[in-house]
């Protein structure tokens, strides 16, 4: 590299960038040793790309190179992303991305196109999600040496906060679970046309912690119910562009052993006896398999409209808090922080702590009370 003085009196610094001869002219001699200065540091730093690149490689190229490296590895490099994941990125680009960005160049997407493109958005979920997804492209595109840096990374400047929760996350009695799966049992919607299935389903969820997909994926052949009851989730149903699923394996691709309190095994024993090993645990009435959608608004919600008609301090909850009611349970049965990891499938203890902190904080006294009945005994 080096600095000429040219026959007009500007100057010229030369230099490369992957091989490449790349030159800039300046006014002053000072001005090229800046720019040389600024050279060398990207270079000893291994920042140095030739930004000529994001000139040349349009928003839409970028997304489509981005979703194959996905499929194959993943946001984080480190495994292939579940088809949901992928069908998720490109829903969250054709609906919020490309209409504003497709056609652009990605070195003119600076800070005052990305605030622009913000202000767009009739949601703050919605928001939150996309500028995500914005912000991990554009980081390839700078592992990829197409931008020197990532404008979607200033927390500063568009830092975009996380939405605050709709609703807060709720979890039933044992007395109210019940109550629900009475309700469901019934007919849901479809009021006194029966379907005892949907009963057990609710007492299933409500007391193993699976998530809906692994439940509507459940098959007869994870369960064991002797004498020490257990279901193996290892299957899950979802949905890709509308179309369900079978995977073989959970959200957390690893199998887990679930055990099953003995009152709801004695009911899927009766349940599933005479289904084939290959079969769904839980179907429709028609025999089909489940959708979350579909069960929600002709079984659950109506269920829980008619516990809250009987009892008006019944939560308006989801199907996910059924999971939170497990952990609830299990906690307040006294199991051990491990054991509460493995029903909620996470692949820490640290992340059932930082899910669950309120639940385990409530149950610091009832903890409290049981120590000191074990002084009492022992002190009597």
């Amino acid at each position: 590299m080096a600095i000429t003085k040219l026959a007009n009196g500007k100057y010229q610094h030369d230099y490369r960038v992957d091989g490449k001869r790349r030159y800039k002219r300046f006014r002053t001699k000072g001005e090229a040793q800046a720019h040389e200065l600024q050279i060398n540091t990207a270079k000893a730093g291994g920042t140095l790309v030739d930004t000529r690149k994001g000139g040349r490689i349009r928003f839409h190229d970028l997304h489509e190179e981005w979703i194959v490296r996905i499929e194959k590895v993943g946001a984080r490099g480190m495994r292939p992303a579940s088809p949901v994941t992928v069908a998720g990125y490109k829903r969250i680009y054709e609906t919020h991305m490309r209409p504003h960005l497709e056609h652009r160049a990605i070195a003119t997407i600076t800070l005052t196109v990305i605030n622009d493109w913000l202000k767009t958005f009739a949601t703050d979920d919605a928001r939150q999600r996309s500028y995500r997804q914005l912000g991990r492209m554009l980081e390839y595109a700078v592992g990829s040496g197409y931008l020197p840096a990532n404008p979607a990374r200033n927390a500063t400047i568009n830092n975009v906060p996380r939405p605050e929760p709709i609703r807060e996350p709720a979890a039933l009695t044992v007395s109210q679970l019940k109550a629900l799966a009475e309700q469901a049992a019934t007919g849901g919607r479809y009021w006194r046309t029966p379907h005892d299935a949907y009963g057990l389903l609710i007492l299933f969820a409500g007391t193993t912690g699976l998530r809906w997909s692994e439940i509507a994926g459940l098959q007869v052949d994870a369960l064991t119910l002797g004498a020490e009851p257990q279901v193996i989730a290892r299957t899950a149903l979802v949905s890709v562009d509308g179309h369900l699923q079978l995977r073989g394996t959970t959200k957390g691709r690893k199998p887990r052993g679930i055990p099953i309190p003995a009152s709801v095994a004695e009911l899927l024993k009766i349940h599933v006896d005479g289904m084939r090993p290959g079969s769904l645990v839980f179907t429709s009435p028609s025999g089909g398999e489940l959708r979350s959608s579909n069960f929600a608004r002709r079984t659950l919600h109506p269920a829980i409209a008619r516990c809250q008609e009987v009892d008006p301090d019944f939560p308006s909850i989801v199907f996910h808090d059924l999971r939170r009611t497990a952990v609830t349970l299990w906690v307040s049965a006294r199991s051990n922080i491990k054991a509460v990891q493995q029903i909620a499938g996470h692949s820490s203890a640290v992340t059932t702590l930082d899910v669950y902190a309120q639940l385990l904080a409530d149950d610091v006294q009832a903890s409290a009370r049981a120590v000191d009945d074990l002084l009492n005994h022992a002190l009597a």
